[in-house]
């Protein structure tokens, strides 16, 4: 059991997210665990945020800055939390009622747990359990997956003073960034129940292939030159890196730059990312063949073209 009376900072960044915000304040208001401030960051928004959190004033910390983008909201957020936790909820996610009542009886009173995190989830179950499973997460489990993400994340406020704040000069996979920094300084855990929700739809910065690739190669670059204690892991992990990125580029339908790496993958690793990853295996397997098929039907096309 987590020690009584510890107080949680919920962050919530917004930037022209009216729509959506007011249900992220209710989720965190409506926590079953007290004490709890809820500290709302408005990044410069231009639409019709502030009448949107006018009816909540009374209840949450207002915030508002210029436009200066997502880290730098949450850093600001972060600058501002009195808690001994800090949760982060993007302003477009919903959380289940229980989860930080469950996350904390999760980390205890072992000061050793710096991060708490789920899986990411487009539905959450109506009940959370009252022992849910968890397991001990790494910078292994980051460089070949995301365990835990922005919204689900569970982080104890003096950790920051160790690793920083979020890196404000990236434009996406700072999350990614964050979680590999805090892996090596604190123990990081993930509750294996789902207990947020993501929302999926447009205007998400994790729609944009190239600027996902080149942020995610500066991650990789400087997390290797920073701890070099993890040099050998660093083929699999750019392997990973290629991997992903082929993938996003081909569901963008750049198909030219989708093979570049996966090739670029394979040359990495030329099997599988890391020993006994099936999953990921199945994946290069996958776009292989959507590739030779493309080829085949390009190649009938042409010859029609051509008769």
């Amino acid at each position: 059991m987590t020690a009584e009376r510890e107080l949680v900072s919920v962050v919530i960044p917004c930037y022209n997210y009216g729509r959506f915000v007011a249900e992220a304040i209710e989720c965190a208001l409506n926590q079953t665990w007290q004490p709890l401030e809820v500290i709302v960051v408005d990044d410069g928004s231009t639409d019709d945020t502030r009448q949107r959190l006018a009816p909540y004033l009374d209840r949450i910390r207002y915030v508002y800055q210029d436009n200066k983008g997502l880290s730098a909201a949450r850093n600001t957020g972060i600058r501002h939390a009195r808690g001994d936790w800090v949760a982060l909820l993007d302003a477009d996610d919903l959380w289940h009622p229980r989860k930080t009542e469950r996350q904390l009886g999760v980390a205890g009173i072992d000061a050793s747990v710096g991060l708490v995190g789920s899986p990411t989830c487009s539905e959450m179950p109506a009940e959370l359990p009252d022992a849910p499973a968890t397991r001990e997460i790494g910078v292994h489990d980051f460089f070949f997956g995301v365990p835990v993400t922005g919204s689900s994340t569970l982080i104890r406020r003096n950790a920051f003073d160790l690793v920083g704040g979020f890196d404000e000069t990236l434009t996406s996979v700072e999350d990614r960034d964050m979680w590999l920094r805090l892996a090596v300084a604190v123990r990081a855990l993930q509750v294996s129940t789902p207990c947020w929700r993501y929302r999926d739809h447009s205007g998400q910065m994790s729609r944009n292939a190239q600027r996902m690739f080149a942020n995610y190669l500066r991650v990789l670059t400087g997390f290797f030159v920073a701890n070099p204690q993890y040099a050998r892991d660093r083929r699999s992990a750019f392997a990973y890196m290629h991997l992903d990125a082929a993938h996003c580029f081909f569901d963008e339908g750049k198909r030219s730059q989708a093979l570049g790496h996966l090739l670029a993958s394979w040359w990495y690793r030329p099997w599988s990312v890391r020993v006994r990853d099936t999953e990921h295996v199945a994946l290069r397997f996958k776009l292989a063949v959507k590739f030779i098929l493309g080829a085949v039907w390009f190649s009938r096309l042409r010859r029609r073209g051509a008769a």
